[in-house]
């Protein structure tokens, strides 16, 4: 039952980041939804308070559940995230490289000066992982380990908290910035740089490889035939 809520929630949220529910419209009524994905009202329901609690929908006593304004959704709610990596909307992209931008040299900074031996062994780890994959799956899941190591070093109890919202700002651009599968000599080579700019203690250099990485993401998104298209 609960596989089934997710799935209903997932295809209305789809849905309405796509646009197919635009700002404002109201949804179809708890019957009409329930007809449509074969579902009880009770499921129906309760996959519209999940999606009120991302912001998605307001629900409201005989005005029945519209789709609330673009700028009330939870854009940090990892589903929301990848509902909007799916249907990316202009500038999205963008947006989360500045984000990156904002957060993550801050963070490099900070792990340089503050990561315990035990963080770098999870930087570590994860830039073994990464060094060894042989698919871009494997290589993403490494990339997302490698930098929310970083994040958790970093000692900031408010950035490490942004850990899981980053997770899905990482995942969407590490996709978006993924072409045809190989070995990424250059991208290894920044995140080598970072991981042993936080062994070594220096913050500056630390910030430097989490700028160029981040750079470098930009200039690949752009290149990418898949964005063009």
């Amino acid at each position: 039952m609960r596989n089934y809520h997710n799935q209903i929630v997932d295809a209305l949220g789809s849905s309405i980041v796509s646009g197919e529910f635009a700002e404002g419209a109201q949804l179809p009524t708890e019957p009409q939804l329930a007809e449509t994905y074969g579902a009880s009202r009770l499921i129906i329901r309760e996959a519209m308070k999940s999606l009120a609690a991302k912001g998605l929908v307001s629900i409201r006593p005989r005005t029945g559940t519209r789709v609330q304004p673009r700028a009330l959704w939870n854009l940090f709610d990892p589903a929301v995230l990848g509902w909007h990596s799916s249907a990316p909307r202009e500038g999205l992209i963008e947006d989360l490289m500045e984000l990156r931008q904002a957060i993550e040299p801050l963070a490099a900074r900070l792990a340089a000066q503050r990561a315990t031996p035990e963080d770098i062994a999870a930087v570590r780890e994860a830039f073994t992982a990464m060094s060894a994959a042989t698919t871009r799956n494997v290589y993403i899941d490494a990339d997302l380990r490698f930098h929310g190591a970083v994040v958790r070093a970093c000692g900031n109890s408010f950035i490490m908290q942004l850990e899981t919202a980053l997770s899905a700002v990482w995942e969407t651009s590490f996709q978006a910035s993924s072409g045809k599968w190989g070995p990424d000599a250059q991208a290894l080579k920044l995140h080598q740089q970072l991981f042993e700019a936080l062994e070594r203690r220096n913050p500056a250099a630390a910030e430097k490889a989490v700028l160029a990485l981040i750079d470098r993401a930009v200039v690949r998104i752009k290149s990418n035939p898949a964005r063009q298209a």
